[in-house]
């Protein structure tokens, strides 16, 4: 257990781009955030009270700005109360935590799951047959492993393999794995002028 808290640190703060100082933030906000999976969900994207937005897809500088918002009592509504509990410190962790908590997941879900035989980077031909899915985004990942669970992808040699696989998968699991492997194909062609700033 030791050594997948271990790589999922090292993910975070290599593929993801989050400093040391960030991860100490991250790992704050993942405790904070047990306080808003109530309303939000365990991955942010429930919508509470039915009509409020997904907040998974938002950045850290969005996330931040709502909830200073109502921190700060310029916004009004449901989370006015629970923002009131947050100082700049808990919303700077908060904010952190949700943009790259999908990251987290993903790879513990790729690491049980997929790196046995695509690499623990994703850069590995499984069985010296497939593709490099390292090389995927997030869409095309959620296409080939939703059609390898309607059996539509039956192709190769592999297919039975992966389709054993995606059909223990649920429709979020597929998003999480899909996210996790675009943010290592976003990392292998970061160049260092986009490198995230520490």
């Amino acid at each position: 257990m030791k050594r997948l808290a271990n790589a999922i640190a090292c993910v975070l703060v290599g593929a993801v781009g989050l400093s040391a100082l960030d991860y100490e933030r991250f790992k704050t906000g993942e405790e904070l955030f047990k306080r808003c999976i109530p309303c939000h969900g365990r991955y942010a994207n429930e919508k509470p009270m039915g009509k409020d937005r997904d907040i998974s897809r938002l950045d850290e500088k969005e996330i931040s700005s709502k909830l200073s918002a109502y921190s700060l009592g310029r916004t009004t509504g449901a989370m006015e109360a629970q923002a009131s509990l947050l100082d700049q410190d808990k919303i700077d962790a908060l904010s952190i935590y949700i943009a790259n908590m999908h990251a987290k997941y993903g790879e513990e879900l790729f690491v049980l799951r997929c790196s046995g035989c695509h690499g623990k980077d994703a850069s590995k031909s499984a069985f010296g047959k497939s593709g490099i899915i390292s090389e995927l985004d997030e869409k095309r990942t959620m296409e080939i492993l939703s059609s390898y669970q309607n059996g539509v992808y039956a192709h190769g040699s592999t297919a039975n393999t992966m389709k054993g696989r995606a059909v223990a998968l649920s429709n979020q699991e597929v998003l999480e794995l899909a996210r996790y492997i675009d943010s290592i194909r976003k990392a292998k062609t970061q160049t260092p002028d986009d490198a995230p700033k520490n």
